[in-house]
Formats: C-alpha cells, sequence, structure tokens
C-alpha cells in the first residue's frame, strides 16, 4: 500500500504504485504516472499528463510538468513531461510540460536540479545533468548526459550543451557549447574543457589529449571553424569523442562559442 498522506490531492485517473510516498499537501494532477519507489515531499505539485520513471525523489515547493510559461500556450491541448529513473528535484525546482499540442519536455536519468533551478518546456535534458541553484534553461535547448550548469547561469532558447560540457556560475549563453568544453561568461567564449569530469568518468589518457587538442585547434589559435574542423580531422587521432565533437559543431545553427571574444558563427 502506497504511503500517501490524507492531506495530498491526488487526481483519480493518476496511477501511483503501491511503493510510492506521497508527503502532505502535495498536489498530482490529471493523467500522471509515477514508478515504482517514488517519494514525493509535502506541497510539490505533478502537472497533468506527466509521467516518472523509478526512484525519483521530488521536494517541497518543486513543480514538475505544469503549463508551460509561454504566451502561445493554448491551455485546450494537450502536451506532456517525461522524466527518467532516480532524479532529485530539490526545493522550488520547476520543469514545464510541452507548449504545442502533443509536444513533450524530457529528462533523463540520474540527474540532480537543486534548488530554485528551471527547465522550461520542450528541452531535451540528457543523463546525469547537474543544474545548481538558481540555473536555468530556457525553451527548446538541448542538454547532453553529465552536463554541469552552474549557479545564475542559463542558457537562451533553442541552444544546446554537448556532452560533458561545463557552464561556469554566473554565465548566460546564446551559442553552442560543445562537447566536453568549458563556458565562461556572457557568450564569453570556452576557458578550457572539462578534464576533471573525463578522468573522474574513465576516460582514457589518449582521448583526454585528443580532446585537449581539439581545444587548442579550435579556441586557442583564432582559426575560423571550418579551418578549425579541416585541421582536427587531419592532425587529430579520430577517436569517437573527436567525432562527437566535430558532428556536435558540423550540426550547428546557431553558432559556437569562441575561445576569447564572444560567439562564432559555424
Amino acid at each position: 500500500m502506497a504511503k500517501i498522506h490524507p492531506t495530498a490531492i491526488i487526481d483519480p485517473t493518476a496511477v501511483i504504485p503501491d511503493d510510492v510516498e506521497i508527503g502532505p499537501y502535495a498536489v498530482i494532477e490529471n493523467n500522471v504516472e509515477l514508478g515504482s519507489g517514488c517519494k514525493l515531499h509535502g506541497q510539490c505539485r505533478i502537472g497533468a499528463y506527466t509521467k516518472i520513471g523509478a526512484g525519483n525523489e521530488i521536494y517541497a515547493f518543486a513543480s514538475i510538468g505544469t503549463d508551460p510559461e509561454d504566451y502561445s500556450y493554448d491551455r485546450t491541448q494537450i502536451s506532456y513531461t517525461q522524466i527518467g529513473d532516480g532524479n532529485r528535484f530539490r526545493e522550488g525546482c520547476t520543469v514545464n510540460r510541452g507548449t504545442m499540442p502533443g509536444s513533450i519536455t524530457t529528462i533523463g536519468s540520474g540527474g540532480f536540479f537543486m534548488a530554485n533551478t528551471h527547465v522550461s518546456h520542450n528541452c531535451v535534458v540528457g543523463n546525469k545533468v547537474v543544474m545548481v541553484p538558481y540555473s536555468g534553461i530556457a525553451g527548446h535547448c538541448h542538454v547532453g548526459d553529465n552536463c554541469l550548469i552552474s549557479g545564475l547561469s542559463g542558457m537562451h532558447q533553442f541552444y544546446r550543451m554537448g556532452r560533458m560540457a561545463v557552464l561556469s556560475g554566473g554565465s548566460q549563453i546564446s551559442m553552442d557549447l560543445p562537447p566536453f568544453m568549458i563556458g565562461d561568461g556572457r557568450n564569453g567564449g570556452v576557458r578550457g574543457f572539462n578534464i576533471v569530469g573525463m578522468r573522474r568518468n574513465g576516460f582514457s589518457p589518449e582521448t583526454i589529449r585528443a580532446i585537449k587538442d581539439v581545444y587548442n585547434i579550435f579556441f586557442r589559435l583564432g582559426l575560423n571553424v571550418s579551418n578549425a574542423i579541416a585541421k582536427v580531422e587531419t592532425e587529430v587521432p579520430q577517436l569517437p569523442e573527436v567525432v562527437e565533437f566535430l558532428d556536435f559543431v558540423k550540426a550547428s545553427k546557431r553558432g559556437i562559442l569562441t575561445g576569447d571574444h564572444g560567439g562564432r558563427r559555424a
């Protein structure tokens, strides 16, 4: 039998497994599906048409899957939020569902969304993402696996962070941040690569050296993007991580951050 506080308000269409805990004054709207082992602290809210995987923990005053903050949103239409397993959503965290009919906001597994962080409508957030207090990502952003978005930082709508990228505290970006790189400032550029994260995640010395070479070529030599790509393709071993970086840059529609003085068009 699920452990549900008598003051919780739960729509009868919600699917609640027997091992879920729901605290006082929590609100669960219609067509919500919770996975096994979830724990919802008192006074959190789960919006309609939200599917949450197993083992998630949602703290007080978090609002997950609620209406998007978008002038064009039509409340008569149905949109969705889908969340994986084993995430933690701390106090005041907000996640908005998709804004267009049938659209989805997606979060992977193993993430840590600290107090007062925000994931806007139609974002795609990968696995093991960490968002530090007061950081946020605007609508339609893509955040790769193992990214770190530091405190008081944010992403403009439609932009991307590649896998294991880091956005430094207080930064604001409106250009793409490629995989493994560290972005800093207001489109201030790439200031290094995530060598600590790569070591902690077991990347080989060969791979780390290759990514260091990519960083030097792209962000320290002052080359334009096409020349930097050509140089990496001819001079750096084409390991999977190098190819991943190049594919990300080639797919950029809005340009990538530079190494020194703001954004650069791809």
